[in-house]
């Protein structure tokens, strides 16, 4: 048997980032950790080849036992600078289960070339509070009976591809208000509705056969109201094992968000984590504070050799899952994965983009080159501006026709509008591009109240299109002549966004 040490490890999981690799003492402290025995790494920033030869080498390192996880919703360049973009989840949402179904698929194959055996998706999340900042476009919609369609859909791609899919946040992170990587959120749900709307799609991908669920960072009080759902044995053993009947591999969401290390450290974290019937500790903020605190309560009995059992059994039923070592099985080599054909996966995340469009209003508008002249303005944040190039670049290759560009943000005074649209004045046509979605760490979503405002301000007397290149929240149909939604500001829906006001048509299999 494994030392207390060794068992203790191997319930943590580390985050690594090929961004930082290169940097020995940044190594020395991942590979020190691979040495104590950990079960295995998130791996986040970096590029493509780099991030592949890092997992090479930290398996290598761990003796091919490692399970590597990421969080990979619409793609790997949601962390990676690398691979496929692929639509949001809310864009997904909108479109057959088929178009879900294969767009995980591909996303699984692609984490799979790179060495990824675990993708922590899908959002099973339904997004029941406009205001959520930390859901928003990654849920599949606001219905229970779509989310759970979806989720179900994304479990079967994933793992039809020997990818773990992950059903997360677990009881249901959609009807909150507060950023849990911030801070500690309530969700003051009555008990029915709870179990009417948000336990739903966890339960269906639960019966989809899903092989793992993460437990998010919030207090829901019909639970528990004394602690994290993540921390809570009334959740995770008597919820989700219990009442729900799931056997897979439990995880917490990262220990290092600030719903957990503004009132835990990493060795209470950890404890409470596993006491409360978790598998995967996941991301302490102090890696080895955690082990030493599961070492000690090995040690001394708190943790039992019959709930320590457990854990490790499903351990090694995701390994076997991935193909890793086990205690029972010898170290293979990696296997080679057939190559990625980018090309293709594109065009299906760019078909996909193009069956999530939704456009409203006075369509015989397009396409934008009946108009003599267009003015095209960006409203931007300072997470956006990116996108919002990207869109404008689009426009300029795609569209025949004069179009002038402009950058805006919601802080922009009247005395500014009115500069501005004196500088269109040959414009007949004004498209305006907004964008915005719910960003990690940010703490709320920009509001859009002052968008009918700027927007009439800019427009005048002149037609006008709107393109919602992101979160359709706070966009209303009566905004312009043309409203058109995207719901989701990934590459492929900013270019269907494009190519259908230019007329083209997406191009089929």
């Amino acid at each position: 048997m494994a030392s207390p040490t060794r068992r203790a490890a191997q319930l943590v999981m580390i985050r690594a980032d090929a961004r930082h690799w290169n940097d020995a003492t940044y190594r020395h402290t991942i590979e020190r950790l691979i040495d104590r025995g950990v079960g295995g790494v998130g791996v986040f920033l970096g590029g493509l080849e780099e991030t592949t030869r890092m997992i090479e080498q930290m398996q290598q390192r761990g003796g091919r036992r490692l399970l590597i996880a990421a969080d990979y919703e619409h793609g790997l360049p949601m962390r990676l600078d690398g691979g496929i973009a692929f639509p949001r989840a809310m864009a997904l949402g909108r479109c057959s289960t088929l178009t879900t179904e294969t767009v995980a698929g591909l996303i699984a194959e692609e984490a799979r070339a790179i060495g990824v055996h675990w993708n922590w998706a899908p959002v099973a999340d339904i997004n029941s509070n406009p205001k959520n900042p930390i859901v928003n476009t990654r849920s599949f919609g606001q219905t229970p009976e779509v989310v759970t369609e979806h989720a179900r859909a994304y479990v079967r791609g994933t793992q039809s591809r020997g990818v773990m899919a992950c059903a997360k946040h677990v009881p249901g992170h959609g009807d909150t208000h507060v950023d849990s990587h911030r801070d500690l959120p309530t969700i003051d749900l009555d008990p029915e509705v709870a179990r009417e709307r948000e336990f739903i799609p966890f339960r269906g991908c639960v019966e989809e056969g899903v092989r793992s669920v993460m437990i998010g960072h919030i207090v829901v009080p019909f639970l528990d109201p004394s602690a994290p759902a993540s921390l809570s044995a009334k959740v995770v053993t008597d919820l989700v094992r219990g009442q729900w009947g799931f056997d897979g591999l439990v995880t917490t969401d990262a220990l290092d968000m600030g719903a957990i290390t503004s009132r835990y450290s990493s060795a209470e974290a950890a404890l409470l984590a596993v006491e409360a019937g978790c598998d995967v500790v996941l991301m302490p903020e102090n890696a080895d504070e955690a082990i030493d605190a599961l070492v000690a309560a090995i040690e001394s009995g708190q943790i039992s050799q019959a709930r320590l059992s457990q854990s490790e059994l499903r351990w090694n039923q995701a390994r076997r899952f991935a193909g890793l070592r086990t205690a029972d099985a010898p170290a293979a080599a990696r296997a080679e994965q057939p190559p990625v054909d980018q090309n293709a996966h594109a065009l299906v995340a760019l078909q996909a983009a193009d069956e999530a469009l939704r456009v409203v209003g006075a369509a015989e508008l397009l396409p934008i080159m009946q108009a003599r002249h267009v003015a095209a303005f960006a409203i931007v944040d300072d997470h956006s501006v990116e996108s919002a190039t990207t869109w404008f670049q689009s426009i300029a290759q795609g569209a025949d026709v004069n179009v002038d560009f402009g950058y805006v943000d919601l802080s922009i005074t009247a005395d500014e509008c009115a500069s501005l649209s004196e500088g269109i004045t040959e414009a007949d046509l004004v498209i305006f591009g907004v964008f915005g979605k719910a960003v990690a760490f940010r703490g709320e979503l920009g509001a859009t109240s002052r968008l009918p405002e700027i927007i009439a301000a800019l427009k005048g007397d002149r037609k006008c299109i709107v393109v919602a290149c992101g979160s359709p929240y706070g966009i209303e149909e009566s905004l312009a002549d043309v409203v058109i939604y995207t719901y989701s500001d990934t590459l492929p829906s900013i270019a269907a966004s494009v190519l259908r006001l230019v007329g083209k048509a997406v191009p089929k299999n």
